[in-house]
């Protein structure tokens, strides 16, 4: 749980708006709220996450999109991301006190 007030902290640091945070948490990346390279990574992330794996048409998009050294960054943050989540998921640290919470459904 403390993995998803973590995304909420960041997204306010990058600016997400509430339809972006709204899709994080219950829609996807197909959702309109999203510009195409968005939807790349997003994709990105979740093919990381189901599959431990980019396909190859997803990667053939990337690598039409990102340099070697940015796909290597999206792939390095996700691993990131999933190492920080099982850490604070598995110690089961409590919730920051300052981070917004994901929105209802």
């Amino acid at each position: 749980m403390n993995g998803v007030c973590m995304r909420l902290f960041f997204a306010q640091k990058v600016s997400f708006d509430d339809e972006q945070l709204y899709s994080l948490c219950h829609g996807n990346a197909a959702d309109t709220c999203w510009n195409a390279q968005e939807k790349l990574v997003l994709n990105t992330c979740d093919a990381l996450q189901q599959g431990c794996s980019i396909p190859q048409d997803l990667w053939q998009q990337l690598t039409g999109v990102f340099s070697d050294n940015a796909i290597l960054e999206i792939i390095m943050l996700a691993g990131f991301y999933r190492t920080v989540s099982y850490l604070t998921n598995s110690l089961q640290l409590t919730n920051e006190t300052y981070a917004k919470r994901f929105p209802a459904a």
